[in-house]
């Protein structure tokens, strides 16, 4: 393969705001707070680099806002960095994502493999400023970093986010070719890991909500109603909301319909759908806009987008059914943030989300508008099983999904790469 010429300088660091693990404590088992102490122990003055595509927009950003400066509270020498391309890399990457998801139709050209080439390239040569002791990159944007390193990789992990369970395999087989640079890869579930990955040391590790940012921290319910009083939603009628990407995997125009079944039974209900747009995706706001168009003609639905943390804490706290009605989920994280709430979730029932929801039990799994409609009814008819399913998933999320847990397993990651055979390490998730 040919390497594209270096003309220009594009990787950016990105500053985060210090934190300190002992505010966790209180939130987390003596078990797994001493744990987290001694990994890092054993790590301390190690230099880890993370990667990825977008400082914020997206969950991935989301959760190395927070990881980052935690690493460093832990004696861990931890940086981040964005990688940075013109439009036409976006387009491309946002292509391979659909693609990676299931996506038959797409067709990876030689034109975009140029383009996916020539900035991971330019990146590369950015990082090659850079040292480090564990290289960690996030999803497929710069996913053929270590290549363009000419071998000046050590220690690389990749980490894919998305749902792979069904790939397009063109894509696929291209994608495949630069993770022999990888020496570990790291999946949200058993099922995304692909037989034919070419990297020997495989780690499941789902992805965490952190407990203490403006987004999750516990809200007082009368200033959640403040807020959404301010936002011209009316917090005396029932809320049901979604909270997600403008992305056509989210199932927005599903949502909109289960929500019509809703209301032909209680027609006092509402819908808020808040997204967000994020650098790295430029099908969001094109999204938006269809939606924008399609609920106009609608009754008692908002699209909301660019709200702040406080405002969605505000929504997750005051709604009283949030939905995520994915069609293919990597993992969710507004399904753990919901819950962490104590509001009922139903989800749809692919990828991540069923590993957060254990169906009639802390909340639903469906497979159709239908089916969403009429959970929607019965959570809303019955006060009793929503408190329940509110309160065992608060149990589930602040158990198996807060940051703590995801800080423990990849402290556990690093300490793994000593090991020569290979490995298919779980995270402690019961189900």
């Amino acid at each position: 393969m040919r390497k594209p010429s270096i003309k220009k300088v594009f990787m950016k660091k990105v500053k985060t705001t210090p934190k300190s693990i002992r505010n966790y404590k209180n939130l987390i088992s003596d078990e797994l707070y001493c744990q987290i102490l001694d990994l890092a122990k054993k790590l301390k003055g190690s230099r880890v680099v993370f990667v990825n595509s977008t400082r914020n927009g997206g969950g991935v950003a989301e959760i190395l806002q927070s990881e980052i400066p935690l690493l460093n509270d832990l004696g861990i020498n931890a940086v981040w960095y964005n990688i940075e391309a013109e439009p036409e890399f976006w387009d491309v990457t946002k292509s391979i994502h659909n693609a990676l998801q299931g996506n038959g139709r797409i067709v990876i050209t030689k034109n975009m493999r140029k383009v996916f080439e020539r900035f991971n390239a330019l990146n590369a040569h950015d990082l090659k400023r850079e040292s480090w002791d564990y290289l960690y990159i996030h999803d497929p944007q710069p996913v053929a970093l270590p290549y363009f390193l000419d071998g000046e990789v050590g220690n690389a992990v990749w980490r894919c986010h998305i749902h792979v369970s069904k790939v397009n395999r063109q894509v696929w087989e291209y994608i495949k070719r630069y993770l022999g640079d990888y020496d570990s890869c790291v999946f949200s579930l058993k099922e995304f890991v692909p037989s034919d990955i070419p990297i020997k040391k495989r780690f499941i590790i789902p992805p965490a909500i952190d407990p203490l940012t403006p987004k999750n921290i516990k809200m007082d319910r009368m200033k959640a109603r403040r807020i959404l009083d301010k936002m011209g939603i009316d917090t005396r009628r029932p809320i049901v909301s979604q909270v997600s990407r403008f992305d056509p995997w989210k199932d927005p125009v599903g949502v909109i319909k289960a929500f019509e079944v809703a209301k032909q039974k209680l027609p006092d209900i509402q819908l808020v759908m808040a997204g967000s747009l994020a650098s790295d995706d430029p099908e969001g706001e094109k999204i938006y806009k269809e939606l924008k168009t399609f609920s106009a003609k609608a009754k008692d639905i908002k699209i909301l987008k660019g709200l702040s943390e406080e405002q969605i804490n505000a929504l997750q706290t005051v709604s009283s059914v949030v939905v995520q009605k994915s069609i293919k989920e990597g993992f969710g994280l507004t399904v753990a943030e919901a819950m962490y709430k104590e509001t009922p979730v139903i989800g749809g029932n692919v990828g991540g989300i069923k590993m957060q929801i254990i169906d009639g039990k802390n909340g639903f799994l469906v497979d159709n508008c239908m089916q969403c409609g009429k959970r929607i009814v019965d959570l809303l008819e019955d006060t009793h099983l929503r408190l329940n399913m509110g309160r065992m998933g608060k149990e589930v999320s602040s158990k198996y999904f807060l940051l703590p847990r995801l800080i423990r397993d990849e402290l556990l990651l690093f300490n793994k790469f000593s090991y020569s055979k290979e490995n298919l390490v779980k995270s402690n998730i019961l189900f």
